[in-house]
């Protein structure tokens, strides 16, 4: 009896320990963050996709879908609670639209009061035959100063029946999920530049973390792509999901 007493008071100690280490991680996410990995999967018109969000404190945020180089917006979910911890959501891709149409730049935003506090990667939805995947890192990764970010992706910026010369990829950017505007202190932010530091055909990009960007801060990775005499692709932008630098 006393062994199972002894086993017993061990798992409590182990359960409290976990707890006590889940809540100390999540004092540390600066506000609503989405750690489902969406980026460069491919959907169609009215799925269903369940989303998972970490929030470090009750709020009721809007969830949204938008498009890179549109101004659309369509809301998916007008008054979603969150909790401190762990959250669910399951969110349904429009059936009929603007948001239905074949496009590789679509992206989920969570808002308080219109105002963004997160968004996910871009993900893809019908058969456009063009869009860039960014794998790594991942939405929910955590990565700390002094460790180099592992950059990964794959993919193609030119949409079919169009003349490769029009198209530009600008460059890859590092840089906060949310950028508040001034009179806060401007982002730290790092820009990677074609024929410079970025290989765009290599499909990966090392880089290490300074010091210099604060520590528990959501960040996103991307690439900026513009396109000239092309109305419908002036501006293409590809992101991975939101990690947390600590």
């Amino acid at each position: 009896m006393s062994s199972v007493k002894s086993f017993i008071a061990i798992l409590l100690v182990i359960c409290l320990q976990i707890i006590s280490s889940q809540a100390n991680f999540i004092s540390k996410v600066p506000g609503p963050w989405i750690v489902t990995d969406v980026a460069g999967k491919y959907k169609n018109p009215g799925d269903r996709w369940k989303l998972t969000i970490l929030s470090p404190s009750k709020i009721t945020v809007n969830v949204t879908i938008a498009r890179r180089g549109s101004f659309n917006v369509q809301v998916l979910n007008p008054s979603f609670k969150l909790y401190r911890g762990v959250n669910k959501i399951t969110v349904k891709l429009p059936k009929t639209g603007f948001f239905s149409l074949p496009n590789p730049e679509y992206y989920f935003v969570i808002s308080v009061n219109l105002a963004r506090v997160d968004y996910s990667g871009t993900f893809t939805i019908g058969r456009p035959r063009f869009g860039i995947t960014i794998y790594e890192p991942k939405a929910g990764d955590i990565l700390k100063i002094g460790e180099k970010l592992k950059a990964r992706w794959f993919g193609s910026y030119y949409p079919p029946g169009y003349p490769r010369a029009n198209f530009t990829l600008v460059r890859a950017l590092l840089e906060p999920a949310i950028i508040s505007p001034p009179p806060a202190a401007p982002p730290v932010a790092f820009n990677f530049l074609p024929g410079y530091n970025l290989t765009f055909k290599s499909g990966f990009l090392k880089f290490r973390l300074p010091s210099t960007i604060p520590r528990n801060t959501l960040y996103k990775f991307g690439f900026l792509v513009t396109s000239t005499n092309i109305t419908n692709y002036v501006i293409q932008i590809y992101s991975a999901g939101t990690f947390l630098i600590c």
